[in-house]
């Protein structure tokens, strides 16, 4: 190879490089242009027109004349302060947007927990109340026991029957339903109600209506507002959170009665027979008590606010945590002469030793007087 040869291939390698060169170059310049177009298109956004315009006449200005006019730094300095004004509002918005979906979304998934629930519940009451359908049966052959009874049978039935009656109360379990559009907050069997009522009303002799009271499970009965009439048997009875607000029972016997957390506001128990009746947080509130015999009932926690005692019976009552307030007590019967003593620390005493006190009545014997 000869020395032309040789520069020729330094050209076109010169040549080459070269175009390497330019080509890397206008790579970087089309990059910077698109950096540069980026942020200026960004900026419009970012920090507006009005700020973009007051910084570029800022720096005009300061090109031309080395130095920047105080109204020239006010309006950079304003529109800055109304440009972070308005990116904070818009963050606030981005932070807020989200949050409101995300309650409205847990809002949602709250109501549709509520409507399972609700749903579940329907479909337990709709198993439960169709033992109605076995109610039916069990009472049919109840009455066509009744009704080949002799006269002196005492009424009273076969102990099969009885047995079916027990579990057919047994399986009759409380449960929660829709009343006036609601779900009702704590279950109940108004299905017990059907069938204590029935029993009531047939009439049954002492011996079985007994032996079912004393065997079959009460407890969560909804009896609301219903007249059982008067001289109604239910002693021993388990009636425990039973539902029996404004119930007409007058005189009805209830002795040893299991009624924890029981619901009687303004039940009529005029004359009843509470004796030993255990009362455990009983709300009794309002509820006629006239002449009701309370001998050695256990009242813990009951609320007895406005209930009228009239010459009841509270020989032995335990009222530990009762509530007395406006309770009526004229000549009600009580087992000790500091019984005023023995209720001080109750909600509604003041009250009772202002309006009333003891007078000795017989051997052991106290009765409640109106103070003149």
């Amino acid at each position: 190879m000869n020395e032309q040869d040789y520069i020729e291939r330094l050209k076109k390698e010169n040549k080459l490089l070269q175009d390497k060169l330019d080509k890397i170059n206008k790579g970087k310049q089309k990059k910077r242009r698109f950096r540069w177009w980026l942020l200026k298109k960004s900026s419009v956004p970012i920090f507006g027109n009005r700020l973009k315009n007051s910084i570029s006449n800022a720096i005009h200005e300061y090109k031309e004349y080395k130095t920047v006019s105080v109204d020239t730094v006010s309006d950079v300095s304003s529109i800055v302060i109304w440009r972070i004004t308005r990116i904070g509002l818009f963050a606030f918005m981005v932070a807020v947007i989200p949050a409101a979906v995300l309650i409205f979304q847990t809002k949602l998934l709250i109501n549709q927990n509520a409507l399972i629930t609700s749903q579940n519940n329907l479909v337990e009451a709709d198993r439960r109340s169709s033992l109605v359908f076995v109610m039916g049966d069990v009472l049919t052959d109840l009455n066509e026991e009744l009704k080949y009874k002799g006269v002196n049978s005492g009424r009273n039935i076969s102990k099969t029957l009885e047995a079916r009656i027990i579990s057919l109360c047994m399986a009759m379990k409380p449960y929660r339903y829709i009343e006036n559009g609601v779900l009702i907050e704590k279950p109940i069997s108004p299905e017990r109600g059907q069938l204590l009522f029935t029993l009531l009303k047939s009439d049954l002799g002492s011996e079985s209506s007994q032996d079912i009271l004393n065997s079959a499970d009460f407890n969560y009965t909804n009896l609301r507002k219903v007249n059982l009439g008067r001289g109604a048997n239910l002693k021993y009875a388990r009636l425990d959170y039973s539902d029996l607000t404004e119930a007409q029972m007058p005189a009805a016997n209830l002795e040893r009665a299991e009624l924890k957390e029981v619901q009687m506001s303004k039940a009529n128990l005029s004359d009843a027979n509470l004796k030993r009746a255990r009362l455990h947080n009983a709300n009794l509130h309002k509820a006629e008590l006239l002449t009701a015999d309370l001998t050695n009932a256990n009242l813990f926690g009951a609320d007895l606010s406005g209930a009228d005692l009239s010459e009841a019976t509270l020989w032995g009552a335990k009222l530990e945590n009762a509530n007395l307030t406006d309770a009526i007590l004229d000549n009600a019967i009580v087992d000790r002469q500091d019984w005023m003593d023995y209720i001080s620390d109750l909600k509604g005493a003041s009250d009772i030793e202002d309006r009333y006190r003891i007078k000795k009545q017989g051997k052991k014997q106290f009765i409640l007087v109106q103070k003149k």
